[in-house]
């Protein structure tokens, strides 16, 4: 029961959130928040939004460089959770106003607030914006992804996906990418589709799910999952049913994204570092300790790459944090530098947090529980702190085999 109960925990902190050379690297510095921010995403020119899911939600608005936001963009005192931003600039910021209605706020480029919502189901909801400013839904307790058209004032449909959708990805020419974390699997929808034209298992040898969860598409529609359970990132090609190769990555990888020159950056709970992995590499090639447990990240137009770990219970100030192009690079390289700049106080190193509200667990065949994929960010050492509990338990049954750090978040 204990095991099955830290395995539960450690799934719920990996949605909340929701190997390599030990190099340390400096960030440019911390951007002080006063907050819980869960969500990062960052604009052409840089400017880096922050969704807050602490009290009085909004999106922080911090300017490239900048060590604090400029600015809040109020989102009618709901919580935030996920977040993406359209081609032109829009901002689509998911809400919830704790009475159980949801909502997808639409803010234009430039405004301080939100121009008109679009209601959705409750919950969480991750979110990703398609090229031509489709908005895509993942509805985590219905198992289903939600289609807003550009410009639209409605959901347009919903498809049926794999249990737990987790994360989205869209490619350049549209297509969706769907990681289904309780399912073990990728949902594929195709631009302007009705319905899954694929499934894609990620599955382990038990047939057990591998916990997928971050999901990155590039331009030519190679796919990246980071699988929470493999501690690995599975390579999809183009048009492809099955994974093409794996990338070992330590720790739990829970988030994934991709930069301007190629490269791919993976957080990891447990271990608390994020990972380089090079242009056509086969294998990490450094990593840097991270403030904290990181949740999501994003990388900037210039290749830098801010990263949230959570904070140790919301609502609270959780550590963001930027990496400079020169300091990744470092660490790709294996060399050594001094460990992150101390936050300052607002922005403290935390390594977890207590999980948001959430919905029931879905239990699998026994060897682990998932529930419905939520927006991700304010859960790390909650999670790690059951893997710990998990592996000690296992290691008790099995005295010389490495437990799973897949179950790390």
């Amino acid at each position: 029961m204990k095991c099955r109960w830290a395995t539960f925990t450690a799934v719920l902190g990996a949605f909340l959130c929701l190997g390599s050379a030990p190099a340390g690297a400096a960030p440019d510095g911390a951007i002080s928040i006063y907050g819980t921010p869960v969500r990062v995403a960052i604009a052409a020119d840089g400017t880096a939004y922050l969704s807050n899911y602490g009290q009085g939600g909004g999106v922080f608005v911090v300017p490239s460089g900048a060590t604090k936001p400029s600015r809040t963009i109020s989102t009618g005192g709901h919580s935030t959770t996920g977040l993406a931003l359209g081609p032109d600039g829009t901002l689509y910021v998911a809400t919830a106003d704790g009475a159980g209605h949801g909502a997808i706020g639409v803010i234009p480029a430039g405004d301080a607030g939100t121009a008109r919502t679009i209601p959705v189901s409750a919950g969480l909801h991750p979110l990703a914006a398609g090229p031509d400013g489709t908005v895509y839904v993942a509805n985590s307790a219905e198992n289903t992804v939600s289609v807003i058209a550009p410009n639209g004032t409605a959901v347009d449909r919903t498809i049926k996906v794999g249990a737990g959708p987790a994360e989205i990805a869209v490619a350049k020419d549209g297509t969706a990418f769907v990681a289904n974390q309780t399912a073990g699997t990728v949902s594929v929808i195709p631009a302007g589709a009705g319905a899954v034209s694929k499934t894609i298992e990620l599955l382990s040898d038990t047939g057990t799910s591998e916990q997928p969860h971050g999901i990155a598409a590039r331009a030519d529609g190679t796919v990246y999952v980071a699988n929470i359970k493999s501690n690995d990132l599975a390579v999809i090609k183009p048009g492809a049913h099955t994974v093409a190769e794996r990338i070992y990555v330590e720790g739990g990888p829970q988030d994934v994204a991709l930069a301007p020159d190629g490269s791919l950056y993976v957080t990891s709970l447990l271990t608390q570092k994020l990972s380089v992995i090079r242009p056509q590499a086969k294998d990490v090639g450094g990593s840097i300790p991270t403030d904290g447990g990181p949740g999501h990240l994003a990388v900037a137009p210039d290749g830098s790459v801010i990263v949230i770990s959570p904070p140790v219970s919301p609502p609270g100030d959780g550590a963001v944090v930027r990496y400079s192009a020169a300091a990744l690079a470092a660490a790709s390289r294996g060399s050594t530098a001094a460990t992150p700049a101390a936050s300052e106080a607002p922005t403290a190193a935390a390594p977890a947090a207590t999980p948001a509200r959430e919905t029931a667990a879905q239990p699998d065949d026994g060897s682990s529980s998932a529930l419905p994929a939520v927006a991700g960010g304010v859960a790390a050492a909650f999670a790690a702190a059951a893997v710990w509990i998990l592996v000690k338990g296992r290691r008790r049954k099995a005295a010389g085999l490495a437990a799973g750090a897949g179950q790390a978040g």
